[in-house]
């Protein structure tokens, strides 16, 4: 007998270390136990279920840090313009110290 926790199990690995052939072997193990197991049919639910959870996860994980990059981005691109003018000044006043030194 076929526990809910193994076709979990199962499904959640699938969806972690995705490849050909473990979804050969997945799908594999996943049909017969469906066939042999009283629950029937609801153990390819709870497989696409513990599949599903790992890349809403990662999704939402992906966007929330996409919209975390934009931010710093943005605060970023500010501290950069003041940046450039800070340093051309800083250039622009070390170029005419030497100037004054070596010609004057």
């Amino acid at each position: 007998m076929t526990s809910f926790g193994e076709v979990l199990f199962i499904g959640i690995h699938f969806a972690l270390a995705f490849c050909p052939y473990s979804g050969v072997m997945n799908f594999g193990m996943l049909i017969p136990m469906t066939l042999s197991s009283g629950s029937g049919l609801a153990l390819p639910v709870v497989f696409a279920i513990a599949t599903g959870i790992p890349v809403v996860i990662f999704a939402w994980l992906l966007a929330y840090t996409m919209a975390g990059v934009g931010k710093l981005y943005t605060g970023l691109k500010v501290f950069e313009k003041w940046f450039r003018r800070v340093v051309a000044a800083l250039f622009i006043g070390i170029g005419l110290y030497y100037v004054i030194i070596i010609y004057l």
